[in-house]
């Protein structure tokens, strides 16, 4: 019984730890659901066929429900329900929906709208870190939601943490649901190395609390913290690839050209040790800027011992959670 049990907890297709409200694997995207969704579209294809436009609406919704809302398949299904829903005849006015429930939704977005105008960041931060939250909740589930979407707060604190050592205004973090956080700055680092640290300030927080999820994890045995402890790790990857905006693009503007190429075997090394494939992302980019003729001449290296560091320890750190038990 045991171990059927845990095997109603891993992807079909990559055999990956899912939580247990997961939609999608967070690894390969299958969808945890396909059989039931199989069935119930064939049994909406068969109601609507025969005329039942109600029956076939209920089918349509059901399936919705275990649908990730970035999985192709959604928007096919979404237009089928909104289809149907035209054709369905109105509700009795008994139970139409009152007017001030009517009203709320706009309203809400006005509101939103407003405070963010009038500069109530600390209100405007929450309330799009919980838009963020309820992104998630649906597609993976409240546990994982909650564990990945405080990772990245952590990981946006640290930036905040690393403005104010440097003596930097900073704002609330403001969460962009399906996509990421970010910071706001209010002055100009004064100097590259400056810049580096409060960069690489927020990697080195996501880092700490992937950690702490693992350490969770291996106490608990909990699946849902080992999948938040790999999910923190691959995304503070994903932010130390050297371009735009990110941090790494930060943590690498005050390395003098050997020391980008040396970060570069740091990442091949780390790759080929975890076999983390985001690592081919920084190398790729890494490589580019390498070449830079804008690099500094003058070595950073406290900035690289940190870069290195953290490489080095987030691709552990993936290969630890994602490595058998």
């Amino acid at each position: 019984m045991a171990e059927a049990a845990a095997a109603r907890l891993r992807c079909g297709g990559c055999a990956t730890e899912l939580p247990g409200a997961a939609l999608a694997c967070p690894s390969c995207h299958r969808l945890v659901h396909a059989e039931s969704l199989t069935r119930l579209a064939a049994e909406a294809r068969a109601l609507e066929a025969a005329g039942d436009g109600a029956g076939a609406l209920a089918a349509w919704r059901q399936a919705l429900g275990l649908l990730p809302p970035g999985a192709r398949q959604h928007q096919a299904v979404q237009a089928a329900v909104a289809r149907l829903a035209a054709q369905a005849p109105p509700p009795p006015a008994d139970q139409a929906v009152p007017r001030w429930l009517r009203w709320l939704g706009p309203a809400g977005v006005v509101l939103l709208g407003a405070w963010k105008l009038v500069g109530f960041g600390k209100l405007a931060s929450v309330l799009s870190l919980v838009a963020f939250f309820g992104v998630y909740l649906r597609e993976l589930g409240w546990q994982y939601a909650a564990g990945f979407v405080l990772s990245i707060y952590l990981h946006e604190l640290g930036h905040v943490a690393a403005l104010r050592r440097a003596g930097i205004p900073a704002g609330a973090p403001m969460f962009v649901p399906g996509l990421g956080a970010f910071v706001r700055m209010q002055a100009a680092p004064k100097d590259a190395r400056t810049d580096a640290a409060v960069g690489l300030a927020g990697p080195t927080a996501g880092l700490l609390a992937a950690l702490a999820c693992q350490a969770a994890w291996w106490a608990t045995g909990l699946p849902v913290l080992r999948a938040v402890a790999h999910s923190g790790a691959v995304l503070n990857l994903f932010n130390l690839a050297p371009i735009w905006q990110l941090d790494g693009a930060r943590g690498l503007a005050p390395l003098a050209p050997w020391q980008r190429t040396a970060l570069l075997g740091v990442a091949g090394l780390s790759l080929v040790a975890s076999g983390e494939r985001m690592l081919w992302l920084v190398i790729l980019l890494g490589g580019l800027q390498a070449l830079s003729p804008a690099a500094p001449r003058a070595p950073d290296h406290r900035t690289f011992a940190w870069f290195a560091a953290l490489l080095a320890g987030l691709a552990w750190l993936s290969w630890a959670a994602s490595a058998a038990s």
